[in-house]
């Protein structure tokens, strides 16, 4: 039982990362066509946000490149991940993608490795109440006590365009021309369930301005820009 939750705990981590794989071939996708930038990508862009009185920085650090696409990697002051994965984002047409990197660990003599997935967080050619969806299937390997197996994993997510074009002003400052989504995300390790709510807005050539997440319905957890740098 040990394991199981630890396997669990795992996969909560890594969708705390961020503004929250072997993964689907995206290669067969139509990534339709951008309408803006609302993620800008480059090294060294950095926003932060305002945690409850606490900043918290989103940094670009670098690049690293998968399938002969660039992604840039990412760092968040506000992960709650303990197992050093590392988290990349790309930008394919009109399409936001959010990819962890491998997974392995040595916890309380349970060895566990992932492969690394990836799935959308944004679409930015999509119409208000519009949606995209898909499965996920990352392989999980473990070993304990000299046994060996493989955890069958599930990661569902539903994303959702609420807005589009809206105005709002946060921390004193108005945006506008701002795409506003939710997305949620359930994961099935060995038939225990996790679900992630989240809702997201991202402001046009400035990137995202306002992030809210809850777990298993717990109390939301909000981040609002304060400020950013872009190059």
């Amino acid at each position: 039982m040990k394991k199981i939750s630890l396997l669990k705990a795992t996969i909560l981590f890594l969708w705390v990362l961020s503004f929250s794989s072997c993964s689907n071939d995206s290669s067969s996708e139509s990534f339709g066509t951008s309408t803006g930038n609302y993620w800008p990508m480059a090294v060294n862009n950095a926003w932060n946000l305002d945690a409850d009185g606490v900043t918290q920085q989103i940094k670009l650090i670098g690049t690293a490149t998968f399938g002969g696409s660039t992604y840039y990697e990412l760092i968040d002051e506000g992960a709650t991940d303990t197992y050093g994965v590392k988290t990349y984002m790309t930008k394919k047409g009109a399409i936001y993608y959010q990819k962890t990197g491998d997974l392995n660990t040595i916890e309380n003599g349970v060895t566990i490795s992932m492969k690394s997935y990836e799935m959308p967080i944004l679409k930015d050619d999509l119409q208000v109440n519009e949606t995209w969806s898909g499965t996920l299937n990352p392989k999980l390997n473990y070993s304990y006590g000299g046994t060996s197996g493989t955890l069958p994993v599930t990661i569902n997510y539903n994303g959702k365009i609420t807005a589009r074009d809206a105005a709002e002003t946060i921390n004193g400052v108005t945006y506008t021309n701002i795409i506003k989504t939710t997305l949620k995300v359930e994961s099935n390790i060995n038939g225990q369930i996790t679900v992630i709510d989240s809702e997201y807005w991202y402001a046009k050539d400035i990137g995202p301005i306002r992030e809210s997440q809850t777990i298993d319905g717990g109390l939301p957890v909000i981040r609002t820009l304060l400020t950013y740098t872009l190059n």
